[in-house]
C-alpha cells in the first residue's frame, strides 16, 4: 500500500529544453514565455495546479534560462507558494524533476511540462483519484491520431491500472498518449533517483523510468482527460492552441492603452495592453500583444508577439517574433 496523504502535494513545472519545435521564436524567447492568448505558457501550467488544489510548486528552469523565475513570479495565481529549481543542462524530464531536490522527499508530485495546455477540463478530480489510491504513479492520457509518435498506454479492461506502457511503439496497442502530467508516489520519486531509464541520448527520461515500473508488475495508473488537449511546444500547436482558446473562451474588449487609427477587427481578434494597430484588417483569430505594432497590414489566423512591430503585408498562418521576424506556420 502507498500513502499519498503524509505531506500535500508538491508541484513541479518543468520548462527547459531546447524548444527546437518552436524556432525561431524559442531563440527570442525561453520556452515558458511563449505567449498564448497573451499569457505566458508557464502562467497556464501554473493556473492548472492551482485549480487542482496544490498550494506550493517549483518552477524548473535552464541553467542559461535568467528569465524564467520572474515570468513564473509574475504568472503565478494568488495563494500559490512557489521557488525555482536550476537543471544546470538538459539531461531529461527525470533530471528536470530530481532538480527539485529536497523539495520532493517524502512527499507527492504532480509534474506538469510547461507546453502542454489543458482545456475544457480540470485537474482537479485525477489529483483526488491520485491521492485515494495506492499506485505508485498516476498519469494523464488523451486519444491521439499518432500514436507511433508518443508514449502510449493501454489500459487493463477492468479499470485504470497500466497493462502496458510504451514510448513510440512501432505497433501501438492503444491511442491513450500521455499528456506530459506526471503524478509520482515517493517510491516512484526514489526510483528515479536509485535506478532511472537512460535514453539512447543518454538523458535521464521519466516516462522511460515509470514503463519499466509497469513491466516489473508495479501499480501505475492512468485516468483520460476529458476536455481538449492543446500543445504550445510547436508553432502549429502554438497557433491552433490560440484558435481553440478564442472559440472557447471569447475575446475581451480591447484595453484602453491600445491605440486603433482605420482599423478593421474580425472575428475573434485579442489586443494587447499598450499595442498599436494603424491601417489594418485583422481576423479571424489574430493575437497582438503588448506593447505590439502592427501598420498597414491584413492579418489573419496569427500571433503578433508582445513588443513587435510588423509594417505592411498580407500575412495568413504566421508568428511574428519579437525582433519582428515573420514566420509561415504550416497546418
Amino acid at each position: 500500500m502507498v500513502d499519498h496523504s503524509a505531506e500535500p502535494p508538491l508541484g513541479v513545472v518543468l520548462t527547459g529544453g531546447l524548444g527546437t519545435r518552436l524556432h525561431p521564436l524559442t531563440r527570442e524567447l525561453p520556452k515558458s514565455m511563449v505567449p498564448l492568448l497573451n499569457r505566458p505558457l508557464v502562467g497556464y501550467a501554473l493556473e492548472l495546479l492551482v485549480d487542482a488544489g496544490i498550494e506550493e510548486a517549483v518552477v524548473v528552469v535552464g541553467g542559461a534560462d535568467e528569465r524564467t523565475a520572474l515570468a513564473a513570479l509574475a504568472a503565478a495565481p494568488p495563494g500559490l507558494r512557489l521557488s525555482t529549481a536550476v537543471q544546470p543542462e538538459p539531461r531529461g524530464s527525470g533530471d528536470a524533476v530530481l532538480s527539485a531536490g529536497a523539495a520532493l522527499d517524502g512527499r507527492p508530485v504532480v509534474v506538469v511540462a510547461v507546453d502542454t495546455v489543458l482545456a475544457g477540463g480540470s485537474l482537479q478530480p485525477h489529483v483526488a483519484a491520485f491521492a485515494a489510491g495506492d499506485e505508485v504513479a498516476r498519469v494523464v492520457l488523451h486519444t491521439t491520431d499518432r500514436p507511433s509518435e508518443m508514449g502510449i498506454v493501454e489500459l487493463a479492461p477492468d479499470g485504470e491500472r497500466i497493462a502496458h506502457f510504451e514510448e513510440k511503439p512501432a505497433e501501438p496497442r492503444s491511442n491513450l498518449a500521455l499528456v506530459a502530467v506526471w503524478m509520482l508516489a515517493p517510491p516512484a520519486v526514489e526510483r528515479l533517483r536509485s535506478a532511472p531509464y537512460v535514453n539512447a541520448k543518454g538523458e535521464t527520461d521519466l516516462s522511460g523510468t515509470l514503463a519499466e515500473m509497469v513491466g516489473e508488475g508495479a501499480y501505475l495508473a492512468g485516468s483520460i482527460w476529458d476536455g481538449e488537449w492543446l500543445d504550445g511546444g510547436s508553432l502549429a500547436g502554438l497557433l491552433h492552441a490560440q484558435e481553440r482558446l478564442l472559440a472557447l473562451h471569447g475575446v475581451a474588449t480591447p484595453p484602453g492603452s491600445a491605440r486603433l487609427v482605420e482599423v478593421e477587427l474580425g472575428e475573434r481578434v485579442l489586443l494587447g495592453e499598450g499595442s498599436t494597430v494603424e491601417r489594418s484588417q485583422l481576423g479571424p483569430d489574430v493575437v497582438v500583444g503588448a506593447g505590439a505594432v502592427v501598420r498597414d497590414a491584413r492579418l489573419a489566423r496569427a500571433l503578433v508577439t508582445p513588443g513587435a512591430h510588423l509594417d505592411g503585408g498580407s500575412h495568413k498562418d504566421v508568428i511574428v517574433t519579437p525582433t519582428g521576424q515573420v514566420v509561415a506556420v504550416e497546418r
